[in-house]
């Protein structure tokens, strides 16, 4: 009776796991096992003893079935069997009335049987990847390597491969590890094939190799790595003579390897390699032609033709293959080829051999530009300086020295306007300059130097505003505070310009009140006293000085007033002696006045008057005497004193007559015939 009943729990059990069972978990978990005290149970319903097959309706292995699915709970059923089932996402069965019926009559016959049946029907929760742990069992590790591996990424391949890799065949998940694990490696294979299509040989090969000796793709892998490896080595060595080609300018070579990559077959050589290489050549080519154009900006075009350029790169080839550098042209002095030579430089690609070349130059070429600037800068053209500096590009070595010379080119600008706020600015200007420049010291010393500027600029400003009052004790403040600054200064020649106008402003206002006064006195009366006074107050004065010209004319009238009152006297004794006949008395007196005085001309004039009348005494007193002489009939004697009476006498031609007649008579009668 009692086998009876276990008997027809067995066919229950049976009609239900057959219910249970999907073609997808078939598939997807045959060889899914687990031992039972030296027994198996497989997912397809059999039962077998150690690997042996034996038939599903032997009575024997009816009660060998029942008794291991009652010592179930004593194994983790749920982590080797119901979980790697857990993960098929199995639908959940529906029982059905009479299920349900023989479901209660099992588990009145025992705790255990029930128990075991929720447990081979319940379909437990798929696992979380993102909380797998150490101790999770190896169907959670396996389900994650399965999910984490359908992401197509080699790391996650490779994690899903070294969980599988040293399982055995005694491993109860080995079958459903082999299918996938051969999966796995052919999608590396896939993948390694695409990165070998991408020109990423090394990368191909390195993702070969992860696939493991166990693979069934082993074999088939690394006889792609022999193949990519050989050609790897290839690869390396047609790289080589393309990249030497390039870097010494044989084209030619390079055109000849290229040729040679062409008729290599495999779709390494013909859909990746051929087209780099070329793309490759093709930038090398239009980097070194643009790097010689810009070479060719700083010639002088002017000599320059077709077969001096053909000539030039020629040199150039030659030399780039010799890895010889070239007597380079000295740069020219104009800063607008230089600007031009590096705007074309800059266009070079960075991927090619010619680009570090092109760097070099266009540091050099914005070094020439600085040496053009700090040149102008020498010859104080701190705009033009600044102009040139500014060319110099934000990516080369000597940009931040550039700024620096912009900023002291501008700070020498602001200081050149001289007045106190540009001051300022250049000050500003110069301490933008790092202690890291190169030029730190010179900017030091201008700060310093227009720091002590700014300061004598303000005294010398506070000096001007309190000059400003026009007055002489406000000017005095002035002066002495202008002097307190160093006349060696930068504004020192300004500061004695101004000091010598405040000195001219005061003795102005001094010989003015000098000239009031002196004239003051002379309107009391223009008597000999009050005019000598006044010339006394106010002689002293020069020409020079301030409000001199004005002055000097006033004493010179006050003294032609005073001579004139001096010397009046004497001209009238001198004419009244002339008067009476007495000349050489008379000029004896007016010639006591002396040259240059009031009535110095007016005695002149009468002492010439008065000789002209004693020459005529005398010479009439000669012509008697000649007269004289004549009667005693000494002819000769008397012609010859007759002929000392000068041309101005008043009687000369009284004489010249006398003269005439008597040389006529001295000529014989027969001459005058």
């Amino acid at each position: 009776m009692q086998d009876s009943k276990h008997n027809k729990i067995e066919a229950q059990l049976n009609t239900l796991w057959q219910k249970f069972r999907s073609p997808q978990t078939t598939a997807n978990h045959s060889a899914t096992s687990v031992e039972v005290k030296g027994h198996q149970i497989e997912s397809d319903g059999e039962l077998t003893h150690r690997g042996s097959y034996l038939p599903a309706d032997d009575p024997d292995d009816d009660r060998l079935e029942v008794s291991a699915i009652r010592n179930i709970p004593d194994r983790d059923l749920f982590t080797e069997l119901v979980a790697p089932i857990s993960k098929l996402n199995l639908p959940t069965v529906t029982l059905d009335p009479l299920s349900a019926f023989w479901a209660v009559l099992a588990a009145m016959v025992g705790g255990t049987g029930i128990t075991s049946y929720l447990l081979l029907i319940a379909v437990p929760p798929t696992p979380s990847c993102q909380g797998v742990i150490p101790v999770s069992t190896d169907s959670e590790r396996l389900y994650c390597a399965q999910v984490g591996a359908e992401t197509k990424e080699i790391p996650k391949l490779r994690s899903a491969i070294e969980l599988v890799r040293g399982w055995t065949d005694r491993h109860p998940l080995y079958g459903e590890s082999q299918r996938l694990l051969k999966s796995w490696s052919e999608d590396l294979i896939r993948i390694g094939r695409k990165q070998l299509n991408e020109g990423k040989i090394q990368s191909a090969i390195a993702t070969l190799k992860i696939v493991p000796t166990t693979s069934p793709s082993y074999d088939s892998a690394q006889e792609s790595i022999s193949k990519w490896s050989l050609q790897a080595q290839d690869s390396a060595k047609i790289d080589g003579q393309f990249d030497r080609a390039m870097q010494t300018a044989d084209w030619n070579q390079a055109f000849v390897v290229l040729q040679t990559v062409q008729k290599m077959r495999g779709s390494y050589w013909s859909s990746f390699k051929y087209d780099k290489m070329s793309a490759k050549l093709a930038r090398e080519r239009d980097a070194w032609d643009k790097l010689q154009e810009a070479k060719d900006t700083l010639v002088n075009k002017d000599s320059d033709d077709y077969n001096t350029r053909a000539k030039r790169i020629e040199l150039a080839v030659k030399a780039a293959g010799k890895r010889e550098q070239i007597a380079e042209p000295p740069l020219p002095n104009d800063p607008a080829p230089i600007v031009a030579a590096l705007k074309l430089a800059n266009k070079i690609d960075s991927t090619t051999y010619v680009y570090q070349e092109g760097q070099i130059l266009r540091s050099k070429w914005s070094k020439h530009l600085v040496n053009l600037s700090i040149s102008a800068y020498k010859a104080q053209n701190f705009n033009e300086a600044i102009a040139i500096v500014q060319k110099v590009p934000q990516d080369t070595s000597v940009y931040a020295e550039a700024q620096d010379w912009v900023k002291l080119n501008r700070a020498h600008v602001w200081a050149g306007k001289r007045h106190m706020l540009a001051m300022m600015d250049a000050i500003a200007q110069v301490k933008k300059i790092p202690k890291t420049s190169a030029i730190y010291t010179i900017a030091r010393t201008k700060r310093s130097n227009w720091e002590g500027m700014l300061k004598h600029q303000t005294q010398f400003q506070w000096a001007k505003t309190i000059a400003s009052f026009q007055q002489p004790a406000t000017l005095s403040l002035a002066i002495q505070t202008a002097k307190q600054i160093p006349a060696q200064s930068e504004v020192g020649q300004s500061i004695q310009s101004e000091i010598s106008t405040w000195n001219r402003q005061i003795e102005t206002i001094d010989n003015r009140i000098i000239l009031a006064k002196a004239k003051q006195i002379i309107s009391k009366g223009e008597s000999l006293a009050n005019l000598k006074a006044a010339v006394r107050l106010a002689g002293k004065i020069t020409e020079d000085r301030p409000l001199g010209e004005e002055i000097v004319g006033y004493v010179a009238n006050w003294n032609e007033k005073i001579q004139t009152i001096e010397d009046r006297p004497i001209l009238a004794n001198a004419m009244a002696l002339a008067s009476k006949g007495n000349f050489t008395q008379a000029v004896a007196i007016a010639n006591q006045i002396a040259p240059g005085r009031a009535l110095y001309q007016d005695a002149q004039s009468q002492v010439r008057y008065w000789n002209l009348e004693l020459q005529e005494i005398a010479d009439r007193h000669t012509l008697d005497r000649a007269i004289s002489i004549y009667r005693q009939g000494k002819i000769t004697s008397a012609i010859e004193l007759a002929a000392t009476i000068g041309r101005r006498s008043l009687i000369y031609s009284d004489a010249r007559a006398y003269v005439a007649d008597w040389r006529m008579l001295l000529t014989p009668r027969s001459a005058r015939n």
